[in-house]
């Protein structure tokens, strides 16, 4: 099965910020290492679309996706 980049992703620049920090966080707030907690998240972010298109809960229905562009 090929993978798909789903048009529409319920997440946002905040999630991804927020799942990076918690990540900081997590590994005890170090320093120098923050672009590895975002690619991190971002890398998870994606994931979790990846499988939201997979499931088909992209939270729109196809006649919605015209408004998007």
């Amino acid at each position: 099965m090929k993978n798909i980049i789903p048009l529409y992703c319920h997440s946002t620049r905040e999630s991804i910020e927020r799942r990076a920090r918690e990540i900081f966080e997590q590994r005890g707030c170090p320093d120098g290492r923050d672009l590895d907690h975002w690619l991190q998240a971002e890398n998870e972010h994606w994931d979790s679309c990846l499988s939201d298109s997979v499931t088909g809960d992209s939270g729109l229905m196809p006649g919605e996706w015209d408004s998007l562009g």
